[in-house]
């Protein structure tokens, strides 16, 4: 019994000793250990947002498509698909240095292109894929390729809402004399790059040079006329010949791309847009109503809580809320409509184009009721400039929209 109770006694001390030495450790470690960083949703700024930049573009793999040095002839050997999936003797059709990216586009279509991107040349079967990216990369990435461009001083153009016919037919006749109608398209339908009695491309850069019926929405206005009279400085990736012309005729062709495209009328008006919205939407995109049914949550609906992840705060029960749009994960505004953008955020999400699918969990839109919504918007998505004392107007992301 005498030896049980020394044993127990030996075990007591032991254990007590353990525990003593244990917390001194886990005290030591608690003194000398570094503090975890906190989460800060805080933008880089300065050199640290270039490295954040330059690590999303490894993450990402950007460099694999867009190209990182001028080509002269026959590309280089690039580290890449298209080293051996070419086609003949086509050249390799990488995109533009990274560098040189917000030179000619605006900031604004840039961070949208980013979360949606869309096929830009017609005649390409290329296109940006759609990397997932987060509101958070997106805005480092915007940042980033902006701050790595090269700053602009040419004169600016602008589309006008009632261009001179006779400055339009001056520059309708400069696009043909300096042959910039054999590869570009002016957004005519069945435009095409001519092809010799054999079928084969006449030019075959043609291939890859985008319609400019639509560029007034995606090019920098100060940046057009530049890069039209010093195409190999501003574009010199792109294979544009330089022509012998004056920087006034320069000038004149900007200012006819940014006016010459399509100007579609529509005969939908804001009421029938807003009809189609709040029979399809109504499950979800509501915000707050006090005097809500039994039926309807009065802090809002799904599209505007933060039921799947942070609140978006969508309203489509109206125009006012259509115009106002979401906000993004960083608690800032995000367009839900871009007059005449073919990547207008509300379509790619009916169209099944970008996740979530819209309606959620629902039907999707009937193919007469989404046509009348893409005509509204192509058609520069016309509402009220004011309603009720509240400007409804559509925020312009590149120049003056018209």
């Amino acid at each position: 019994m005498d030896r049980l109770k020394l044993a127990n006694i030996a075990m007591l001390v032991a254990g007590i000793g353990l525990t003593v030495t244990g917390s001194i450790f886990w005290l030591m470690g608690r003194t000398h250990a570094p503090e975890p960083t906190p989460h800060s949703d805080a933008l880089p700024e300065g050199e640290s947002l270039i490295a954040a930049g330059e690590q999303l573009v490894r993450e990402h793999n950007c460099n694999f498509c867009h190209r990182t040095e001028r080509p002269s002839g026959h590309p280089a050997v690039r580290d890449n698909c298209q080293l051996c999936h070419q086609y003949h003797d086509r050249p390799e059709n990488l995109g533009p240095p990274l560098a040189h990216v917000a030179e000619r586009r605006p900031e604004e279509w840039i961070r949208r292109y980013l979360r949606f991107p869309y096929k830009l040349r017609p005649h390409s079967a290329d296109r940006m894929p759609d990397l997932g990216l987060s509101d958070r990369s997106i805005e480092i990435l915007t940042r980033y390729l902006v701050a790595v461009a090269r700053p602009l001083s040419g004169t600016p153009v602008s589309r006008e809402e009632t261009p001179d016919p006779t400055r339009l037919e001056a520059g309708r006749a400069l696009f043909a004399t300096f042959g910039c109608d054999t590869c570009h398209g002016m957004g005519e339908p069945g435009f095409a790059p001519m092809r010799r009695p054999d079928g084969t491309l006449a030019q075959p850069a043609a291939v890859f040079a985008p319609d400019l019926g639509m560029a007034f929405n995606r090019l920098r206005p100060e940046w057009a006329a530049q890069a039209i009279l010093e195409p190999e400085k501003w574009l010199p990736w792109a294979g544009m010949p330089k022509q012998n012309m004056t920087p006034d005729q320069a000038r004149t062709l900007a200012w006819y791309v940014f006016n010459a495209g399509p100007r579609h009328s529509t005969k939908v008006d804001h009421h029938r847009v807003e009809a189609i919205l709040r029979a399809r939407c109504n499950g979800c995109h509501y915000g707050p109503d006090p005097k809500a049914g039994p039926s309807t949550n009065p802090e809002g609906g799904a599209g505007w809580l933060g039921t799947w992840g942070k609140p978006r705060k969508l309203d489509l029960m109206s125009i006012e809320g259509l115009m106002r749009g979401a906000v993004d994960d960083l608690g800032r505004p995000r367009p839900t409509v871009i007059p005449w953008a073919e990547n207008t955020p509300l379509i790619m999400h009916l169209r099944g184009l970008k996740q979530p699918h819209m309606p959620f969990g629902g039907d999707p839109l009937p193919a007469e009721e989404l046509a009348e919504l893409e005509d509204w918007i192509a058609g520069g998505a016309p509402v009220p400039r004011e309603q009720g004392g509240i400007k409804v107007a559509p925020p312009i992301e590149m120049g003056n929209g018209r």
